[in-house]
């Protein structure tokens, strides 16, 4: 890894907890050496898999994903081409190396995927992603570049794609995408490769009406492309491809909902539950394109045949249902086929899903069974497992702390001041531990006689949060004007502390918010004076305050906000401190006098979220304010803003007398930043885990 020019080494200390691991979607690479899971903190695991064995260890966690993963899928038909694409909740989607865990490519859509499938286009030299969800249309887009190569538009009824599938029909060069809508309208698009983004859109060919509302899935047969599966919760169906008539329909067991299934062979399916069961089916005769039966009326005694149930002995309630894929292999020229199931506990299993001749069913057949056999998987995981197997257990950077004979007390904020190298660590019961960074994570990671020594290295332990301590901030790093010596915690008992970091005293209690602080901030440099000696605490009740550190009291409280605060921007200028909560709504508070000066919602408000960001891009290009200093003067006439009008007048001449400074000027005495030999950064995947640590080594730093 290397900033810049610098070359930086990562060491993460994860401690004895694993972390947190909701699975909410799974793949399996070709080679299977790789096993990649998504879950709904937004991370994704990639596992080291052994084809032979399929035993499997995490290797590496990527973070970068801010909502759940909803979709995971190949990005290339190369075998040695190792990456993968994402797509969460929140519209990202990212390209992955799997080799080293670099992303390669990001992007902020406004479609939400609910399904992405990886197919090789006549014409195309590599795969295109076919990708449907929260919207009416099938976007078809490019892994690498992660743009939207073409669109396929509906004409009749256009509506959400719930389902969709694409085929090569036999001995043709085009392509077929299949899509049913979330109303039960099945379209059909006919693609010849010439597809770009050009302006007429690709409307459907033909669409018809069946009766199938909200399918999860929709699967062709590859072995004959002549019938169709479709899943929906409580029921899947095969279809006829040339007509699309119902040939047969099977329920899920009680207090079950089926999720999707797949084609095992022409006369089989393989359909998982919301509990993670999979059902191996043989179809009925008038179901197999094959037979002299197919497409006739069904036949009572003829019904399709449950023959074997993939199922976990004794598995305990699921949270949520897992995420499941069926997955088609070849090594050494047989095919493997695996049902993979990764649960809300972190779990991953894989059944090895057994061929079973025509013989053998039969005779599963004859022997009346009230439950049909049951096969366990034939591989079980998880992190916690994996962690446990460790030896020593990975280590956390307080367990100097821990005694053998009790767990340690859970991290849960932590902040390192690079100057005085000491690290700050807030805990589960309301203490918060400063020590020695180096010393620290050289007891962790180096061997050596400081092991041996009872208490080293030594730590200051300050008490006064009566719970846990959510978070914490040094505000001299962040800018020089607050005193060296401050230290601000913000805990579980809706208190804001404020510590001498030299004496370990508490120097105040805030005690403002009705609700536990969730946030820390430090106010912009262009503030006013009052202002900039205040730093800002964001509450779970919704309330926002400026608290002064100098005065010792609460300057503003904000809080009459209905829902919970999600963002904070500023406008110094116009003195205005603008909070924007998670329904959409603005709020625009005064911040000397602490005065409501307006609620925004709609387009409104984001257009002024959207300005403040304007203006912090402004001021980093090299200004110390905001963007241009007439239009601020402008916008203080029309609010009857005296400040305002004085700041932008100032701000005016500043710029001029900059701009002859910076033209007299060759530039040439400008330094380069000194880098910093160690950074420690918190990492948390889920709010409920204790805190795990990555050091940051700069190596020219160090030199």
């Amino acid at each position: 890894m290397s900033a810049g020019t610098n070359l930086v080494v990562p060491v993460v200390l994860w401690g004895k907890t694993a972390p947190t691991h909701c699975i909410s979607c799974i793949f399996l690479s070709r080679d299977q050496r790789t096993l990649v899971t998504g879950c709904y903190d937004g991370q994704i695991c990639l596992w080291q898999v052994d084809p032979d064995t399929l035993k499997m260890i995490p290797r590496c966690l990527l973070v970068g994903h801010t909502a759940p993963i909803l979709c995971l899928s190949k990005a290339s038909i190369s075998l040695d081409n190792n990456f993968i694409v994402s797509s969460s909740e929140s519209g990202e989607m990212c390209t992955w190396d799997l080799v080293d865990g670099k992303c390669r490519e990001v992007v902020k859509l406004p479609y939400v995927h609910t399904a992405i499938l990886a197919y090789h286009m006549c014409g195309c030299d590599d795969v295109r992603l076919f990708c449907n969800g929260y919207y009416a249309e099938v976007l078809v887009m490019d892994p690498f570049s992660l743009e939207i190569v073409f669109t396929l538009s509906s004409k009749v009824k256009p509506d959400w794609i719930s389902a969709l599938h694409v085929l090569r029909p036999a001995k043709r060069k085009d392509d077929v995408v299949l899509a049913l809508t979330t109303t039960g309208i099945v379209k059909v698009w006919t693609l010849f490769g010439q597809e770009s983004k050009s302006s007429e859109p690709f409307y459907e060919d033909e669409s018809k009406q069946i009766r199938c509302l909200n399918a999860l899935s929709m699967t062709c047969c590859a072995y004959n492309q002549r019938t169709v599966l479709i899943v929906c919760s409580k029921y899947w169906q095969i279809y006829d491809a040339g007509d699309f008539s119902v040939l047969c329909s099977v329920i899920p067991p009680r207090g079950e909902r089926w999720l999707a299934g797949d084609f095992l062979a022409a006369d089989r399916v393989v359909i998982w539950s919301d509990e993670g069961r999979g059902y191996l089916y043989k179809l009925p005769a008038n179901s197999i394109a094959d037979n002299k039966d197919f497409h006739s009326k069904s036949v009572e005694s003829d019904n399709p045949f449950l023959y074997c149930l993939l199922a976990v002995p004794s598995d305990k309630p699921l949270s949520c249902p897992p995420a499941m894929r069926y997955h088609v292999v070849s090594r050494q020229g047989k095919m493997y086929k695996y049902l993979i199931r990764g649960d809300s506990e972190g779990c991953v299993l894989i059944w090895n899903i057994p061929e079973v001749t025509n013989s053998q069913l039969s005779q599963i057949k004859q022997e009346e069974f009230v439950k049909p056999p049951a096969m366990p998987p034939t591989v079980t995981t998880s992190l916690v497992k994996a962690w446990a197997a460790m030896k020593p257990p990975p280590v956390g950077i307080l367990d100097q702390l821990d005694t053998n004979d009790q767990p340690g007390v859970k991290l849960t904020a932590s902040i390192y001041l690079p100057q005085q190298s000491r690290l700050v660590v807030g805990r589960e019961d309301g203490s918060i531990i400063i020590v020695p960074a180096s010393q620290t994570v050289m007891l962790q990671l180096l061997h050596g006689k400081h092991q041996q020594y009872d208490d080293w290295p030594p730590h200051q332990l300050l008490l006064g949060h009566a719970g846990r301590v959510n978070c914490l901030l040094y505000p001299n790093h962040l800018h020089q004007r607050y005193e060296k010596s401050h230290l601000v915690s913000g805990g579980v008992d809706f208190a804001v502390c404020l510590w001498d970091l030299y004496s370990g005293t508490l120097l105040h209690r805030f005690c403002v918010h009705a609700g536990e602080i969730t946030q820390l901030l430090v106010p912009p440099n262009t503030c006013s004076p009052r202002i900039q000696k205040c730093i800002c605490s964001v509450a779970s009740d919704h309330s926002v305050t400026l608290l002064g550190l100098a005065e010792r009291k609460c300057v503003v409280l904000a809080s009459r906000h209905l829902f919970p605060v999600v963002t904070i921007k500023w406008r110094p200028l116009d003195d205005f401190m603008i909070v924007g909560c998670s329904d959409g709504t603005v709020y625009v508070w005064q911040m000397e006098t602490g005065h409501l000066d307006r609620v925004l919602h709609g387009i409104s408000a984001e257009e002024v979220l959207y300005a403040c960001d304007e203006n912090i891009a402004t001021s980093s290009t090299g200004d110390v304010g905001l963007a241009n200093p007439a239009v601020h003067f402008f916008r203080g006439l029309r609010h009857r803003n005296l400040s305002a009008i004085r700041h932008a007048t100032q701000r005016g001449l500043h710029q001029l007398q900059q701009l002859h400074h910076a033209t007299n000027q060759d530039g040439s005495d400008h330094q380069k930043p000194r880098a910093l030999p160690l950074m420690i950064q918190g990492l948390r995947t889920n709010p409920k885990d204790p805190e795990s640590h990555i050091l940051v080594f700069d190596i020219e730093a160090l030199i």
